[in-house]
């Protein structure tokens, strides 16, 4: 779907299922969610940021086959999810879950999936590395449970993606296009998810084609850039988080869209955010525009 972005858009409430809290009436029920991956670095950061949210009750603490934390404690995984009465395990799911948060591998993703869709559990995936293949199983469980993949789930960087094809829209071809990434010394990949879904987001709204018409770093003697050419640029250094920059130039002016993340607890954040919003949903396919937004599943 072409991205449409309203200054004064109202952002959609936090979960199918729960009802706006008023004086006298009850808090709502927490949504019971599992969380596969747990002993990753995303995965205790989801352990650690749901206990501290009353809107949310982990099942469920899922690690791989051998994995020397299978039977611990999950307040071992992170500190702060010592309040938590979860054990690790790598026996699967059971009954319980409302929504799997699965941050694990590619083919665990997969396994686990399947899995909690048979038990009717919706499926939050921000595992990356899953090939067309992958995807593929993932869209056909979407029919029998709501499914949301996302590459980042940063609100920021969604947002970010929304409003630079809004951008790109408004201006058209008369500007330069460049999106420069930056990232920490030890990432492997370049450019990141991130910066290409950025370039997607903008080659979308031109009628672009991402495959001709990006380009990765120049060197050479003849680097003169292209009328439909969208330039990327990928920084490795320090500690950085992730920062992401769209620019737009003419020969006038300049416009530069940017994000920062400070922390990697916003990517769990917004996972946690959107498996509360998934909760009760009809199945099908959603995004974080639909959780930001409000949207109906598209097939």
């Amino acid at each position: 779907r072409k991205p449409h972005w309203r200054g004064t858009a109202r952002m959609a409430d936090s979960g199918a299922a729960a009802a706006k809290s008023g004086a006298g009436e009850p808090a709502p029920t927490p949504v019971a969610i599992a969380i596969s991956g747990a002993s990753g670095r995303v995965g205790r950061r989801l352990l650690a940021l749901s206990a501290a949210d009353s809107g949310l009750r982990v099942t469920h603490a899922l690690v791989s086959r051998g994995s020397s934390s299978d039977g611990e404690p999950v307040g071992k995984l992170a500190p702060e999810a010592s309040s938590l009465d979860v054990r690790a395990t790598s026996r699967g799911l059971g009954s319980g879950p409302t929504v799997l948060v699965d941050f694990s591998t590619p083919a665990a993703c997969v396994e686990q999936a399947t899995a909690a869709a048979e038990l009717g559990i919706g499926l939050v995936i921000g595992t990356t590395g899953l090939t067309d293949a992958d995807m593929g199983v993932l869209r056909k469980l979407s029919d029998k449970v709501p499914v949301l993949v996302a590459h980042n789930f940063s609100l920021g960087v969604n947002l970010l993606c929304r409003i630079a094809g809004e951008v790109a829209t408004a201006l058209g071809e008369g500007f330069d296009i460049e999106v420069v990434e930056a990232h920490h010394n030890r990432k492997v990949d370049a450019p990141s998810g991130t910066a290409l879904g950025l370039a997607r987001a903008i080659a979308g709204a031109l009628d672009r084609d991402v495959a001709k018409d990006l380009r990765c770093g120049r060197e050479g003697p003849s680097c003169k850039r292209t009328p439909r050419e969208i330039g990327m640029h990928s920084l490795r250094m320090g500690s950085v988080v992730g920062d992401h920059t769209a620019h737009f130039s003419s020969d006038f002016e300049r416009i530069e869209l940017t994000h920062r993340a400070q922390s990697r607890d916003v990517f769990a954040a917004g996972a946690l955010r959107a498996a509360k919003w998934l909760a009760g949903r009809e199945a099908g396919w959603y995004t974080m525009d639909d959780v930001l937004f409000g949207g109906r599943a598209s097939v």
